[in-house]
């Protein structure tokens, strides 16, 4: 093994030009060890503080000191206005909740299931059941609103028996309480509780006596870090979901994490406008912390990017100007368009926010380019798209990109308190272009796979450091201290009939960016084949916005249409001379969009290549065909 040695910091190695707006997150070294065997080790030069919260909770009662009646969390309301809740009376109200749920005959072994999405109830609930030891499970609405059969909710269920259920709103989830058939179980409804029921507002009304109050903070001060805090279920984007168990020391190690990165931000009460489900690692452990501890307040998004949605996070924008603001690509696409055609919405945001940031899957670079123009023309800098790689298991920790870079996909090295393995991967004996697949060690990781002792020792490798399946390449080869870049799913890799490697990853980001705007994701086949091709979603906007009788075309037509067939086979062509593994030669469009129950996607957005593949046979029989139908888009 070589001798350890500090590499640069990323300030020192970003560029002087182009202007960025100066962030506020703290910069550290990272040390860099290189074993005989390729293999790279990394890690931030600053460990981990130790704060005296243990746990998120256990911030609410220092800010409900010193915020009061500032809010902390904000959400429309049926008429669309907006409704707060102060950080007093939040912590009032996790103070009786959770004695309540105590009362219930919740406990360590007897989680809460959450079964609907983001909203001030559903905060308070969390908090207060954290607070007195209760570990709940947010499960991804979609199992109970678009599923058909139930099977993944009654899988979860079954894995993870809940002692009691939660509901916004009771009619919407009555089939998939329904389909649990669990007689007697507790449901808590915010709206429309039937008989039987638990009425949210009784619950959050629970009086705080004297005994509730210290029996809540008997069973908080009896909390041990290796206890389960949170079940998260991983999204099924690479796999049927697996229950994971953070522990309150993983919580722990977040809330340091803020403190070292982000501590300089609580000074100015940050803000927050996201929409990221609490159910996932990004939204639910990160998003929804940072608010938490560095005082700020957090705003739930009410807008998806999706057609007849997103433009309620327009509307949002217009009102709120976030300190950080936290999106998947596809949203950026569409913002990038939306600042195109209203540079005041562009400037409203860009004036007060400090960074950008992503996460699910990759950024075209096509994106982000805009949107830096946009900002140059608007406020005179860049922002730069501070972005990282983490997973459920890691509880969102692992590395971060928190400096302007021009390199895309960019992110970063480990966060502080974080030891980063790089294990070459085969095929890759070009030093400059030499993939790894990234582990990950460190306090934050999760206790285990809830009922898969086998899947969990698998998971870690003979030093303890957690298997990803993500691949990466070091922006510099010389000094890995400059970042990682992200380089695809390990496991989606595949050879061609004359064995060369296709990056899966690497080539779908470069087909949309390619094809931009008119694809907005893509899955690619051609294992055994002699030549790539792909499935494609369309961007239907800009797929109608080519020509005039285009428009009001529905999808399915749109998708076949000669002139959409045209434009696409252009861009293939400006693409036809790179190398194999690289070239996509036909491409079909697909109406249908991916689906949730078939395991096609997961509802933060990342395509399970394999499963589509798999259930699309029928169309990838179609990309191979001697002679091509006239739909696909094909040079060759």
């Amino acid at each position: 093994m070589t001798q350890t040695t500090a590499g640069t910091t990323p300030a020192q190695a970003a560029a002087a030009a182009p202007v960025y707006r100066r962030a506020v997150y703290a910069q550290h070294g990272t040390l860099v060890e290189r074993r005989a065997d390729g293999t790279v080790l990394m890690r931030s030069d600053a460990p981990a503080s130790e704060q005296p919260q243990q746990n998120l909770a256990a911030f609410l009662q220092m800010w409900a000191e010193r915020r009061g009646p500032a809010a902390v969390f904000c959400e429309r309301d049926a008429q669309g206005a907006w409704r707060s809740l102060g950080w007093a009376e939040l912590w009032r109200q996790v103070q009786a909740v959770g004695a309540a749920l105590l009362e219930l005959g919740l406990g360590p072994d007897r989680p809460l299931m959450l079964l609907s999405g983001n909203s001030i109830e559903h905060a308070v609930l969390t908090l207060a059941a954290e607070y007195v030891g209760v570990p709940t499970a947010p499960v991804s609405p979609a199992y109970s609103l678009l599923s058909r059969d139930f099977a993944r909710l009654r899988d979860l269920a079954r894995m993870v028996p809940p002692a009691a259920v939660f509901l916004q709103a009771n009619e919407p989830f009555a089939r998939a309480i329904a389909a649990l058939d669990q007689p007697g179980l507790p449901v808590i409804a915010v709206q429309d509780a039937k008989a039987g029921q638990l009425s949210w507002q009784a619950l959050a009304a629970t009086e705080l006596t004297p005994a509730r109050q210290a029996r809540a903070a008997a069973a908080h001060a009896a909390i041990v870090p290796d206890q389960t805090a949170r079940i998260l279920f991983t999204s099924g984007s690479t796999g049927t979901p697996k229950g994971v168990a953070l522990t309150f020391r993983s919580l722990a190690a977040v809330a340091a994490y803020f403190f070292d990165v982000y501590g300089e931000l609580s000074a100015r009460q940050p803000a927050f406008l996201c929409w990221l489900p609490w159910h996932h690692a990004l939204g639910g452990v990160l998003n929804l912390s940072r608010a938490l501890v560095l005082g700020g307040t957090h705003y739930i998004d009410d807008g998806r990017p999706l057609p007849g949605q997103f433009e309620r996070t327009v509307r949002n924008l217009r009102e709120v100007t976030p300190t950080i603001f936290t999106t998947v690509p596809s949203a950026w696409a569409m913002l990038a368009t939306e600042f195109e055609r209203d540079p005041e919405l562009a400037r409203r945001l860009m004036s007060g926010v400090i960074s950008f940031s992503y996460g699910g899957a990759s950024l075209p670079r096509d994106v982000r380019d805009r949107i830096h123009r946009v900002a140059e023309d608007v406020i005179g800098e860049r922002i730069a798209f501070c972005n990282g790689l983490a997973c459920t298991e890691t509880g969102g920790m692992g590395v971060y990109c928190s400096w302007p870079t021009e390199e895309n996909g960019n992110i970063g090295v480990p966060m502080p308190g974080t030891e980063v393995k790089l294990v070459p991967l085969e095929g890759s004996e070009d030093a400059a272009a030499r993939r790894y697949e990234l582990r990950i060690r460190g306090t934050f990781l999760f206790r285990e796979y809830i009922g898969r002792p086998d899947l969990t020792a698998a998971a870690f490798d003979e030093e303890g450091y957690f298997r990803l399946g993500d691949a990466v390449r070091l922006a510099d080869a010389a000094d890995p201290a400059r970042g990682l870049l992200f380089a695809g799913r390990v496991g989606e890799d595949f050879k061609l009939a004359n064995g060369t490697w296709v990056r899966t990853g690497a080539v779908r980001l470069g087909l949309v960016e390619q094809c931009a705007p008119l694809l907005n994701d893509a899955v690619i086949c051609g294992h055994d084949h002699d030549y790539l091709a792909a499935l494609a979603w369309p961007n239907l906007p800009a797929c109608r916005a080519l020509a005039p009788e285009l428009e009001g075309l529905e999808a399915e037509a749109l998708v076949q249409h000669p002139l959409v067939v045209a434009a696409l086979r252009e861009r293939l062509l400006a693409q036809a001379g790179a190398g194999a593994s690289l070239s996509i030669r036909r491409v079909l469009l697909m109406a249908e969009p991916p689906s949730i129950d078939a395991n096609e996607i997961a509802d933060k957005g990342y395509v399970n290549q394999t499963a589509t593949r798999t259930r699309r046979a029928h169309l990838v029989e179609q990309l191979f065909q001697p002679q091509p139908a006239p739909y696909v888009a094909s040079i060759g």
